[in-house]
């Protein structure tokens, strides 16, 4: 899956083993939470592969929805 991240750091967010869950832009969860395999940066975006999703065609309908930190990973 490819993220635009609108952080300053993302490599602190996407970290293996982070959970995040795919939202629309009124905060509903579309899926998740999902865990991260692998990670790496590509030019501005970032690919991400989470645990158990092995089909494109999974990622393809979260396609124009926002990536979110599970609240009990996010930092106070």
């Amino acid at each position: 899956m490819a993220v635009v991240p609108l952080v300053e750091n993302p490599g602190a967010v996407f970290t293996p083993q982070a959970r995040l869950l795919v939202v629309t832009e009124e905060r509903r969860v579309v899926a998740g939470p999902l865990v991260v395999a692998r990670r790496r940066a590509y030019h501005r975006e970032w690919l991400l592969g989470f645990v158990g999703v092995t089909s494109r065609a999974v990622v393809e309908s979260w396609r124009d929805h926002l990536v979110a930190v599970e609240e009990t990973d996010a930092a106070d």
